[in-house]
């Protein structure tokens, strides 16, 4: 009997101990940014969006931690680019003043106003970064690789897969004899006009690489480009007092598609 009363008061002791113990601290951490984009760098090309001359890119931003029952600011800043291919703040961009995490929130964006300007009409493309800052409300980095994004800017480039009027190198697509010929700004800009869409607001600016098994919708571009021109610009195609539209960037040939003069 004596045996189990020590037994007994062993046990609680033990109990008494235990519970007296300071339970562990659960790990916590500061809040902190990082930007939601699938990539570190993005490009955006006005030649998408023929009709626009300013648009507005949307740039996700993501907490990692807590969301807070305020606003909170987000700091951001412009990063410096030390080449030819910077962008002008003001000029070709602009940041949205003031962006913020809402209230109960753990995503926000920051909206940055991109601009279509005479340089990038004539073949220029820039080129800005936009950093994310710790602060006060942010005091730790999100995501160490997401803190940056850099933002490609053009207008009328040309396409990498456009290949070239023989097909003999890459056997491209576009640039085939048979379809839209050699590559030239004004060219370009009539492919654009031609395949725009005012639904959506968008034209055709991609391009199949094999130009020996295109998907048939590559076709009927070719085949709109070539109505519109006839349509458009009759001259081209031998209609007499026709209007014309002429290429400065070819020596002022006429322009015509599939085939293609030149």
């Amino acid at each position: 009997m004596k045996f189990r009363f020590q037994y007994i008061l062993a046990f609680f002791s033990v109990l008494l101990i235990t519970g007296c113990e300071e339970k562990p601290a659960l790990f916590t951490d500061t809040d902190g940014l990082y930007f939601g984009t699938v990539d570190t760098a993005i490009s955006y090309s006005f030649a998408k969006y023929p009709k626009k001359v300013a648009d507005t890119i949307q740039l996700p931003v993501n907490v990692l931690g807590n969301s807070a029952a305020t606003d909170r600011p987000i700091g951001i800043e412009v990063v410096a680019i030390n080449d030819a291919s910077a962008a002008l703040e003001g000029t070709h961009f602009k940041i949205f003043s003031n962006p913020f995490v809402p209230a109960n929130a753990h995503k926000s964006v920051i909206q940055v106003a991109v601009y279509r300007t005479a340089d990038l009409e004539s073949g220029s493309a820039v080129k800005f970064a936009i950093r994310l800052k710790k602060d006060a409300n942010f005091p730790s980095e999100g995501i160490t690789s997401n803190q940056k994004v850099v933002i490609n800017l053009a207008y009328i480039q040309k396409p990498v897969t456009w290949g070239e009027f023989t097909g003999s190198v890459t056997g491209y697509f576009a640039g085939y004899k048979d379809n839209f010929g050699s590559w030239t700004p004004t060219k370009y800009k009539l492919i654009l006009e031609a395949l725009y869409d005012s639904e959506t607001g968008t034209t055709i600016t991609e391009f199949p690489i094999n130009r020996f098994n295109p998907p048939v919708i590559y076709n009927q571009y070719v085949a709109t480009v070539r109505n519109y021109i006839k349509t458009k610009y009759p001259g081209n195609y031998g209609v007499a007092g026709g209007a014309t539209l002429k290429d400065p960037d070819n020596d002022n040939m006429l322009i015509q598609v599939g085939p293609a003069n030149y």
